[in-house]
């Protein structure tokens, strides 16, 4: 029996965004909060903690950050108040136990697949071991990375990596990076993720569109075999 993956959609800037996101089905919505990058997706603890305010039950929360310890990760967990937490930098594994120890929240940690630049699986494969196999994080997220940016490019990495970790790993894997309606039903098809997450590609001018979130959400649960 194929596995129907989650969805998240990323990048929730305002209500109406979280109330086109939950209304198209989504599982999760994601709020990209005080990360250190520039990003029209970026907003306010502030702001976040009111959006996820707006979040009905049965469906989950993002606080998406990049902090650069542990100690300013719990600040904004306790500001906004998520179900979910993703840490979308390189913080250590020692400010990862920590978040651990002192939140209940899950954690979802970010691993960036370079595009376009020689990449070495086990590596990679070696830290997901590492940090699963030390219960620190409830799930993996694969983005694509590029040009010094780690996650957040709307580009598309090798689905083929994705889908030798997804089979190689006991965590679950969420996959990212430039998936779009047109394309996450391959995407899913090919790799098997445990969910699927977008930002960019349900967008227009940079809005969230509810013509494509919809059909986004329709797409990734529609696959065969």
């Amino acid at each position: 029996m194929s596995k129907i993956p989650r969805v998240k959609i990323c990048g929730m800037r305002t209500a109406s965004d979280v109330e086109i996101a939950v209304n198209c089905g989504a599982d999760a919505v994601g709020f990209i909060t005080d990360v250190p990058v520039n990003t029209p997706r970026k907003i306010d603890a502030q702001t976040a903690s009111e959006l996820v305010k707006k979040v009905p039950a049965f469906v989950s929360s993002v606080l998406v950050i990049m902090p650069k310890d542990g100690d300013e990760a719990l600040g904004l967990i306790d500001a906004v108040g998520p179900d979910i937490v993703q840490l979308h930098n390189d913080i250590g594994t020692d400010d990862i136990e920590l978040i651990r120890n002192e939140t209940n929240r899950k954690l979802v940690k970010v691993m960036t697949i370079p595009v376009g630049e020689e990449f070495v699986v086990d590596n990679l494969l070696s830290k997901i071991d590492s940090l699963a196999g030390n219960d620190l994080v409830d799930a993996i997220l694969l983005d694509s990375g590029k040009a010094g940016r780690a996650g957040g490019t709307g580009t598309v990495h090798d689905w083929s990596v994705s889908k030798e970790i997804v089979d190689a790993v006991d965590v679950p894997v969420i996959l990212a990076g430039g998936l779009k309606p047109e394309n996450v039903r391959d995407a899913v098809e090919q790799v098997r993720p445990f969910a699927v997450d977008t930002a960019s590609g349900v967008e227009t001018e940079g809005k969230k569109d509810p013509a494509k979130v919809c059909r986004f959400v329709r797409e990734a649960r529609c696959i065969n075999g």
